[in-house]
């Protein structure tokens, strides 16, 4: 356990509200677990909540493994052996949806001085989301301040993310109610010095996959081993694009390669989802063609290629699904993003600072420039080496 790590805890368990950045693959699982290992003894116990399933998921079996009662509560698990867990406290830590915290159940729940008083902590992990999504996607995430009205002033509160720009803090800060306990913060940052980082003109638009073939071993045979493939995540912003990269790499695969090419996407049933992501931990799937339903969580310690393609919605996003990449600090991974051709800015200028000759792009391409994220749009463009679309920089430039 790090110092920033066992600070805190310490800082939580002596009641403080508090807010922590760390990078993804720093540990902040550990914070949940060493909160609750403090309180067993006590009869308390710490309420997550999570925004995914598959996350949710993933915090339950690390838990587990660890000695710690863990229960995940959501619509595919709830049940009155569930509910009468949480009533009676018998496990240490609890992972719920905003959705599920502030329903009808829940709050009834919430009412009663004998459950209030057990509970030790509340936590919002990948608190990053109530700013992305707390303002239309999921209105809950904006209204979580609400669990104030039922815990009061006398439970910490306690936000974490892997990124969080300063207008991500403000809208934490103010949506969490954050000002009227004691306060600790630290920002422990999410340079990750075992990825390296490639920028790269999209080549491919109608079947993106096709720019990531390089990634794949230069031949293989029909014979070839079963351990070929390196471990890649590949991000789609459409499902079927998803289908179309799964149908193209089968279709280059020899036949028994072609199972360990998967698609993960949000129409996927959680049990299947929950297959798959088994599957990819254990390497019988190799390369997970993913949209945004894969985008946190999911702790598979392996993975050689993250690469999206095309253009996230912020800066954020691209930090978080790039930081899937060798979790495990002994390995090293490269993380790829292919962006649109729009994305770049144009380079023939003059020494006046004008355009030479006639307009090196179409008037499109601004337009849909400046609709991107700004860091992103700043990161894209950071520089150029040799007149090519690839940038390769260290994280902590970001």
């Amino acid at each position: 356990m790090e110092d920033w790590q066992a600070e805190a805890i310490y800082r939580a368990h002596q009641g403080f509200d508090s807010i922590f950045v760390a990078g993804t693959g720093y540990g902040k699982s550990l914070i949940f677990q060493g909160l609750a290992a403090l309180v067993v003894n006590r009869k308390k116990f710490i309420v997550v909540i999570s925004p995914l399933k598959a996350l949710e998921r993933d915090q339950v079996a690390e838990a587990t493994s660890k000695g710690l009662k863990a229960v995940m509560i959501n619509e595919h698990t709830v049940c009155p052996e569930v509910w009468a867990n949480l009533r009676q406290g018998k496990s240490q830590l609890y992972y719920v949806s905003p959705e599920m915290a502030l329903g009808q159940a829940f709050c009834s729940l919430w009412r009663t001085d004998s459950f209030r008083n057990r509970v030790h902590a509340v936590i919002v992990d990948e608190a990053h989301c109530i700013a992305q999504w707390g303002d239309g996607f999921r209105n809950e995430y904006g209204s979580l301040s609400r669990l104030h009205d039922f815990i009061g002033q006398e439970t910490p509160v306690m936000a974490c993310t892997a990124t969080c720009t300063t207008e991500t803090f403000n809208t934490i800060w103010s949506s969490l109610s954050f000002g009227f306990r004691p306060f600790w913060g630290v920002d422990v940052g999410c340079t990750r010095e075992n990825l390296t980082y490639i920028i790269r003109k999209l080549e491919n638009t109608k079947n993106p996959v096709l720019d990531a073939l390089s990634l794949l071993p230069e031949t293989i045979p029909p014979d070839a081993p079963d351990d070929i493939l390196p471990k890649c995540l590949f991000y789609f912003e459409t499902v079927a694009n998803c289908t179309s990269a799964v149908e193209t790499l089968r279709k280059i695969l020899p036949a028994h390669l072609r199972d360990q090419v998967q698609s993960f996407v949000g129409l996927t049933s959680e049990k299947a989802k929950e297959r798959l992501w088994e599957k990819f931990r254990a390497g019988e799937i190799k390369i997970l063609c993913a949209t945004e339903a894969a985008g946190m969580g999911c702790n598979v310690s392996d993975v050689d290629y993250v690469a999206l393609f095309t253009a996230p919605r912020s800066l954020s996003i691209l930090v978080q699904r790039w930081g899937r990449g060798a979790r495990d600090r002994t390995i090293t991974a490269i993380c790829f993003l292919f962006v649109q051709a729009w994305a770049f800015r144009p380079t023939q200028i003059h020494k006046s600072g004008k355009l030479k000759g006639k307009p090196v792009e179409p008037k499109s391409y601004a337009v849909s420039r400046a609709k991107l994220d700004t860091p992103l749009e700043e990161l894209i463009n950071l520089e150029a080496t040799g007149g090519m679309f690839e940038y390769i920089f260290e994280f902590s430039r970001i």
